[in-house]
């Protein structure tokens, strides 16, 4: 569970500037960032609107309720419509966006959430949507060394001007209680990041088999597979950096690139076995 997030203040107000000079009643984008479950504490890095779809559609849009010419007053026709109105939001889109996105991303940053620039009342009345918004961009952008079973939701409300962040649980039944509240500020946080380069070598070979099965893996299914052997290997690994053993997963402080040597452990030989369905 994240129980604070801060933000790149920098970019999270030319972002603010964007959206209050947009005409846009409603918007949704992907938050970018990094989770660290050892300090229950989330950073984020960046907002990225979702484009307009391939009909030319907007991600997300406001469904406003059918007006009552029988109510009298103008005051309580705004009121009204505002407290009812409820969000769209094309979650394949906005999932489909996550993944060409993740696969942009360089080591250490992710997409970690979405954001919603909305009215409270919206906001309020579409929870549900935007909880099955969030499980979809995690399932699209998801990577083998996720450890958290949480996104994060960010919400700019535009009436009042406030932001506020929410974890939001990646369980099977999303529920009312699949939100809940974190602390959430603005800060520098680019400037603590770092810049490591690494090599590593490797010769994958998966012999494969024309034989009828009755399993249900692929060609894809058996290569991913074969690389998350390599993956385990590399996370029991030591890191060298800059010539100096790296203890408890200590913090380097300098700046500039670092270069890193991985010291791996000794594995037993693995044999491989792939089968192409026919």
């Amino acid at each position: 569970m994240v129980k604070a997030v801060v933000g790149e203040e920098s970019q999270l107000q030319l972002a603010e500037d964007r959206l209050s000079r947009s005409s846009e009643p409603a918007q949704v984008g992907l938050v970018i960032g990094k989770l660290n479950s050892a300090l229950d504490r989330g950073f984020v890095f960046d907002l990225v609107p979702t484009p307009q779809n391939d009909a030319g559609q907007p991600a997300c849009s406001v469904l406003e309720p059918a007006k009552d010419n029988k109510k009298k007053g103008s005051k309580s026709k705004s009121q009204t419509s505002d407290s009812s109105s409820n969000l769209v939001i094309d979650k394949d889109w906005v999932a489909e966006h996550a993944r060409q996105v993740s696969r942009m991303m360089v080591g250490g940053i992710k997409v970690v959430g979405i954001y919603v620039w909305a009215s409270e009342a919206a906001f309020k009345n579409s929870t549900m949507v935007l909880c099955q918004t969030v499980k979809g961009v995690a399932e699209a952008a998801s990577t083998l060394e996720d450890d958290l079973d949480v996104r994060l939701l960010i919400h700019i409300c535009y009436s009042p001007r406030r932001w506020t962040c929410r974890n939001c649980t990646l369980s099977s039944n999303i529920t009312s209680s699949s939100l809940r509240p974190c602390d959430f500020k603005m800060g520098r946080v680019l400037t603590s990041l770092q810049t490591f380069k690494c090599l590593y070598n490797f010769d994958l070979r998966l012999p494969i088999y024309q034989e009828k099965t009755s399993k249900s893996e692929t060609l894809v299914d058996v290569l991913c597979n074969g690389i998350s052997n390599y993956v385990k290997e590399l996370q029991g690994a030591k890191a060298v950096i800059d010539g100096n053993l790296v203890v408890n997963d200590e913090a380097c402080t300098t700046e500039g690139l670092h270069e890193v040597e991985l010291l791996l452990p000794f594995m037993k030989d693995m044999y491989i076995e792939a089968r192409k369905m026919l």
